[in-house]
């Protein structure tokens, strides 16, 4: 089973889209359109890799959601993607130690890359190369040079003496 992910949003369409998308890519998508079904939803399903949440979902306070999922332990480590309005304040969310923000209007293909990013690697910033992979590798080769120069001297003595 790939990777779970919860998204919450108003938008029915919004998360018909997202979960054929997703659904197609390998995600298992949980969701809910409605506010006052958030934590349960969380709470009857396996830990999500991600969770997605509006921040203006109709009839809860976003702030007031994500305190309460972060007090979860279970929850509390599970990277967050909060879609915003540009009107809407970060600061109080970041205190929370959600990162992840995506202002709207946006594109969509940009929103399923990041969900993409954020499912596997937990962040936005990360690459599936790893850092300083580049300096490995020449590292590696480097060393595999030196091993066959090696083998040439140790195994072929007319090679180093032609005399």
């Amino acid at each position: 089973m790939g990777k779970r992910i919860f998204i919450a949003d108003n938008r029915k369409h919004v998360i018909d889209m997202m979960e054929e998308r997703l659904s197609k890519s390998g995600y298992d998508v949980i969701s809910t359109c409605e506010g006052s079904a958030i934590i349960k939803t969380l709470n009857i399903n396996n830990v999500p890799n991600l969770i997605v949440l509006e921040a203006g979902i109709d009839g809860v306070d976003p702030l007031k959601v994500c305190r309460s999922i972060k007090s979860e332990r279970r929850l509390r480590d599970v990277p967050f993607l909060l879609l915003k309005e540009a009107n809407v304040d970060e600061q109080p969310f970041r205190e929370l130690g959600i990162k992840e923000f995506i202002t709207r209007p946006c594109d969509m293909t940009d929103v399923l890359e990041r969900i993409r990013l954020l499912a596997t690697y937990g962040t936005s910033k990360a690459r599936p190369q790893g850092k300083g992979t580049g300096w490995k590798i020449i590292g590696i080769l480097l060393l595999l040079a030196c091993f066959v120069i090696l083998l040439l001297f140790v195994f072929l003595p007319g090679f180093t003496n032609p005399g």
